[in-house]
């Protein structure tokens, strides 16, 4: 019996949520995990949802999420902040852009033995997937010169991408003689561009009309609207959604506040919009083009890294030597370079299809390995803070909860009344984790913040003393350079001095407690009395929960025994 098609969609999300959470636990994009989720879930793995059902919810899934993300990438086009830069960035662009389009079209000329094949896969590899960039961004809640000016190279590639893609296919269509004309392959471009100034002014008028404070309203009934209309009329609406984002980021005060509203209600469309996307990821078509598929691969890795280092070196963009890894930020291809190869099977049926079918081959490797690449970048420009590289972001009281039950369960016997009262804090402390060396620095800061559950990490001089301890939060606020990453120790960013943060191991229930209550968090170092030598940590927790069990033992109340 087939499962009512709900329940398919709480599978979608659920298995999302998982595959994020694994793939958070592993230090990867939580996006490689939703794809993942989605090849396990699907026909490559466990078949578990059906393809009706598949069907149903990836058209509007993915026009949705794309809408999304493409408004918000056009935002990225906000003349008065890049115009002071804007010959520079489109200089670095078109000479990336030219760079991938030559290196994909001679490989493609090989390949394909057709002149138009080449010239139209050299135009696809232009194009970036603006989900998987803009996303992998955000999530790392990346800022700064280079993520700036990596959001709008991924807009205006696949500006270059549509616009180039519609002259070839016109200047080809005339050529061959074929049955569309060039009026109908020009209304491609213009009727994209003119719904989204129509859309971008819409939603202008409605928000300032009728909004009233709402901003998600407006914004999804622009948006529904226009797909259907571009759906009703055969056009594209790549081109539009980035005009509509463009528009109100220039002609209104609205595009903060309907972006930050869009955050709020946008992420199931995007958990989705992945999954389905990994139910789609055929392996099939790799195995079957591996030829093809590996030299499209290489060509436009080689394309889309050289031509954005010789971009760079022709010109002085924003972020200097930070930005000589763009290019890896450029990799990541999906739904726009398949739309594009999709309009071209509408207008010649054969090459389509096998322009298809390497477009789907590649878009196996480019997103499975595009997000990582995309991180990479954001880290190596030193525009990601540690708190968000670090594994172990769970509340401290989740983590200190799950350990007294654990320490309930191996202690396993009460303690009498005068054995709780005679307990000192050496006898309860955890021994195993180990202090963070005083010259550590950055990047052993990171891997041991990642191997240690704790919010608080002891910080010990070379004889073994407390010197103090680093707090989580303070991470947080600190961006990993990797070029500094040397230069900044652990003995640097201690915040809490080792008399705040630490207690004698000779020290009782009552003196941990008194201890707690003016300490703002949840561990204290235990270090020797006399030499301050770390000795280990001690929970608040099990210090609250063995000092209720003294009260209730000397008063006979529930739970004394």
């Amino acid at each position: 019996m087939e499962p009512p098609l709900l329940l398919t969609g709480a599978l979608i999300l659920a298995g999302g949520i998982l595959g994020g959470a694994l793939a958070r636990w592993l230090r990867l994009p939580s996006l490689t995990g939703y794809l993942a989720a989605g090849i396990l879930l699907g026909h490559h793995g466990l078949d578990r949802l059906p393809a009706e059902h598949v069907e149903l919810f990836g058209g509007p899934v993915n026009d949705l999420a794309m809408a999304l993300v493409l408004f918000a990438l056009g935002g990225e086009f906000r003349f008065d902040r890049i115009r002071p830069l804007l010959g520079r960035v489109l200089a670095l662009s078109l000479v990336e852009g030219l760079a991938c389009f030559l290196l994909v079209a001679v490989a493609a000329w090989f390949v394909l033995g057709s002149l138009p094949g080449a010239v139209l896969l050299g135009v696809m590899a232009i194009a970036v997937a603006p989900a998987t960039t803009l996303l992998v961004l955000r999530e790392y809640d990346a800022s700064g010169p280079v993520t700036d000016l990596l959001r709008l190279l991924t807009a205006l590639s696949n500006v270059w991408a549509v616009f180039l893609f519609e002259i070839a296919l016109l200047v080809l269509v005339w050529a061959g003689g074929g049955g569309a004309g060039p009026g109908e392959v020009a209304w491609d471009l213009v009727g994209s561009l003119l719904f989204g100034l129509i859309a971008g002014h819409l939603l202008i008028l409605l928000q300032e009309r009728f909004g009233h404070g709402s901003y998600s309203l407006p914004l999804l009934a622009v948006l529904l609207a226009t797909i259907g209309a571009c759906q009703l009329t055969g056009v594209p609406h790549m081109l539009a959604f980035l005009a509509t984002g463009a528009v109100v980021v220039n002609r209104s005060r609205w595009f903060e506040p309907i972006t930050r509203e869009m955050d709020l209600f946008a992420q199931p469309a995007y958990v989705a919009f992945f999954v389905l996307g990994g139910v789609h990821l055929d392996f099939s078509l790799v195995a079957a083009n591996a030829g093809a598929v590996a030299l499209y691969v290489l060509a436009r890795s080689l394309g889309k890294v050289g031509g954005a280092r010789l971009g760079l070196a022709l010109g002085r963009p924003p972020g200097g030597g930070r930005s000589r890894n763009l290019g890896m930020g450029l990799l990541c291809q999906a739904g726009a370079a398949i739309a594009l190869a999709q309009l071209a099977r509408a207008y010649d049926p054969a090459l389509g299809e096998r322009l298809l079918n390497i477009i789907l081959g590649a878009v196996v490797v480019f997103e499975l390995a595009g997000p990582v690449l995309v991180r990479r970048t954001a880290v190596a420009a030193g525009e990601v803070s540690i708190g968000h590289l670090l594994v172990h972001s769970a509340d401290e009281r989740e983590r200190t909860g799950a350990f007294a039950l654990l320490s309930r369960v191996v202690r396993g016997r009460r303690r009498r009344p005068d054995e709780l009262a005679a307990l000192t804090v050496g006898r309860i402390m955890r021994v195993g984790i180990p202090g963070l060396a005083e010259q550590a620095g950055l990047a052993e800061i990171l891997r041991y913040a990642n191997h240690v559950p704790l919010n608080q990490f002891p910080v010990v001089a070379g004889d073994g003393r407390l010197i103090g301890m680093i707090r989580l939060r303070d991470l947080d606020e600190l961006v990993y350079d990797p070029a500094a990453a040397s230069l900044v120790i652990a003995g640097d960013l201690t915040s809490l001095t080792a008399a705040e943060a630490s207690i004698p191991a000779t020290a009782g229930l009552a003196e941990a407690a008194a201890a707690f209550a003016g300490f703002p968090a949840n561990h204290l170092a235990v270090v020797d009395g006399d030499d301050g030598r770390y000795l280990g940590i001690v929970d608040r927790s099990e210090v609250m929960r063995l000092m209720a069990a003294l009260s209730r033992r000397r008063e006979g109340g529930p739970g004394a025994g």
